[in-house]
């Protein structure tokens, strides 16, 4: 696969995708969410999307939006199928489906020497603009988290 991204192998998260989830979430991201964490997130509605290939989920976003503010929450992707555009087709779709539903721009959080999320995201017109310290917690550890921000242009600005 090269860097264009299949929006037909896109689907809502289920319930029954949560173990496949949790368990690329604990090898490709130091500080794992839960099966709880992510049964939350779809519980309260937040735009959850999985890529399936051969009935296996190999990438996952989570994202929740509120009126003009949206925020990617979690993002993965399997570390065999890494580097073939999937993270950033998810992002775009982040972004393509915040910005139809009115919201101004998007926030994430991304640790500072990950490197190639970071240049996945300034690649896609997300800034820098803070540090949450301790941001990150896990088995004693506390990590700094870079916020980042991308501000939307309105879909009727997009449509012209």
């Amino acid at each position: 696969m090269n860097d264009q991204y299949d929006l037909e192998i896109t689907r809502p998260m289920a319930y029954s995708d949560i173990p496949q989830v949790v368990e690329i979430e604990q090898q490709v991201t130091f500080h794992p969410w839960t099966q709880n964490a992510f049964s939350e997130s779809i519980k309260a509605g937040d735009k959850c999307w999985v890529i399936e290939y051969d009935n296996q989920v190999v990438a996952y976003l989570v994202q929740s939006i509120y009126t003009e503010e949206s925020h990617i929450l979690n993002l993965a992707v399997k570390s065999t199928r890494q580097g073939q555009g999937l993270g950033r087709g998810l992002v775009k779709k982040a972004c393509a489906d915040a910005r139809k539903g009115g919201v101004m721009k998007i926030l994430l959080e991304v640790c500072p020497n990950n490197l190639i999320a970071r240049q996945l995201y300034e690649s896609e017109g997300f800034l820098v603009f803070g540090r949450r310290n301790s941001y990150y917690r896990s088995g004693g550890r506390a990590e700094d988290a870079l916020v980042m921000e991308r501000v939307l242009e309105p879909a009727s600005v997009m449509t012209q």
